[in-house]
């Protein structure tokens, strides 16, 4: 399966957004901020999409994402409870030179939406870019989380009966 063409409205949306959270913070911060990101969109699409496409969607995007910036095969999609990978992710992406640390979520985070856009006939696009929007950059420990680790999720709703 090929990437989709990025809407250019997700990359402006994502572009805008960027220019005014992102400054001269660490890469823990632009980390943080990303990830608040990431998990602004999940909650929105997970009543439309529910855990399981979510999941499948997310995977695809972080395997198309390795492919072309390799430090973000550090994100384990399935930690299983293994804290360990925080801080291997952490000390991946801090040894990552800034523009490239951008860039290579920028990537991410416009696939995703795009994605998602895609197989929603874009009747999330609005409220995705409105999620996208609303996260604000913070100090790195106190960003507030948009929900809980969508693997974990996933993960806790397959074991359920």
């Amino acid at each position: 399966m090929d990437a989709p063409e990025n809407d250019p409205s997700h990359g402006a949306a994502v572009d805008a957004w960027i220019e005014r959270s992102i400054d001269h913070g660490s890469s823990a911060e632009i980390v943080s901020l990303f990830r608040g990101a990431f998990e602004a969109l999940w909650s929105r699409a997970i009543t439309t999409l529910g855990v399981v496409t979510l999941t499948a969607i997310a995977e695809r995007v972080l395997h198309t994402a390795t492919t072309r910036y390799a430090f973000l095969s550090a994100i384990n999609p399935r930690p299983n409870g293994d804290a360990r990978w925080k801080q291997q992710l952490h000390d991946r992406l801090a040894a990552t030179p800034r523009s490239e640390l951008i860039e290579g979520l920028r990537f991410g985070l416009i696939e995703l939406v795009t994605v998602i856009g895609r197989l929603t006939a874009e009747i999330l696009t609005a409220e995705l870019h409105a999620a996208i929007s609303a996260v604000e950059a913070g100090p790195a420990e106190s960003t507030p989380r948009t929900g809980p680790h969508p693997v974990a999720s996933a993960e806790r709703a397959k074991a359920q009966p």
